[in-house]
C-alpha cells in the first residue's frame, strides 16, 4: 500500500505541498484607490482573468489602508466565492499618544512612518498555484501611484472622487451606526463615571473622554 511505504520509508507528501497550497503576506506602505482595490477582489473571485485564472485564492485576510479613508483600517476577509470589505479599528495614528497603551510606540516603531503613521497595507494570502510576483503586481496596481503618494491626502480624495467608490455607502452607514451608538452610550450611561475622566457632554458635570479606541471595532458588516 501507497500509506505504507511512505509511513516505512518516511517520504510522505503534505498535503500543502501535493496540492500546490502555498501562503504569503502582502505589504505596502501606500494606500489603494478604492475601484482598483474591488476590480482585483472581483477577479480573485470569479478566476478568470490574469493572474487569478492560473494563480486561484483560496483565502486572504488583512488589514486595509484606502486612499480616501485615512482614519480607519479596513478589515478584508475573501474566501469560497465571497469577500467583504469592512471599516474595523481607528489607525494608531489617529489616537493621541497620551491614551496608548504602554510599550506600544515602542512596539510599533519597525513600522511607523513619519507622515503616514502605522497606516499600511497587510494581507495573508492563501492560494494554489500561487505566481506570488503576479498576485503581489496585480495589488501593486491598485496602490495610489509613488508621484502621486507625494501629493498627499487632499489630492488622494480627488483622484477617488473622480470614480465610484464600490464600498463608500456601506462604510458611510458603519460609521455613522458607531458614531450614533457611542453618542447613545454616551447619554444613557446615567453619567455613572470615574473620577477624573470627562463625558466631553457640555450638559454633563462629570468627567470622562470618550474616544474611539482601537481596541473597539465598528459594529456592522457589509460585503458585495
Amino acid at each position: 500500500e501507497g500509506w505504507l511505504q511512505e509511513a516505512r520509508i518516511g517520504e510522505h507528501t503534505p498535503e500543502t505541498e501535493e496540492y500546490g497550497i502555498g501562503s504569503f503576506t502582502y505589504r505596502a506602505s501606500r494606500p489603494f484607490l478604492p475601484h482598483k482595490l474591488n476590480l482585483v477582489l472581483e477577479a480573485m473571485l470569479n478566476k478568470a482573468s490574469p493572474p487569478f485564472d492560473t494563480s486561484t485564492i483560496l483565502r486572504a485576510k488583512g488589514f486595509i489602508w484606502l486612499a480616501n479613508c485615512p482614519q480607519i483600517q479596513g478589515e478584508l476577509s475573501l474566501t469560497g466565492n465571497h469577500f467583504s470589505l469592512v471599516p474595523g479599528n481607528p489607525w494608531w495614528a489617529e489616537i493621541d499618544k497620551t491614551h496608548w497603551p504602554e510599550n506600544l510606540e515602542r512596539d510599533i516603531a519597525p513600522l511607523w512612518h513619519k507622515v503616514h503613521g502605522d497606516r499600511q497595507q497587510e494581507i495573508e494570502i492563501i492560494g494554489q498555484s500561487l505566481d506570488r510576483a503576479a498576485v503581489t503586481l496585480a495589488l501593486d496596481e491598485c496602490l495610489v501611484s509613488e508621484a502621486e503618494t507625494e501629493q498627499g491626502q487632499e489630492a488622494w480624495n480627488v483622484i477617488c472622487s473622480r470614480v465610484a467608490d464600490p464600498f463608500q455607502e456601506d462604510w458611510d452607514t458603519a460609521i455613522e451606526l458607531a458614531k450614533k451608538e457611542m453618542d447613545d452610550h454616551g447619554h444613557d450611561h446615567s453619567h455613572d463615571h470615574s473620577h477624573g475622566e470627562s463625558c466631553g457632554d457640555e450638559t454633563c458635570t462629570d468627567e470622562r473622554t470618550h474616544r474611539l479606541s482601537p481596541a473597539d471595532s465598528l459594529p456592522i458588516s457589509a460585503s458585495n
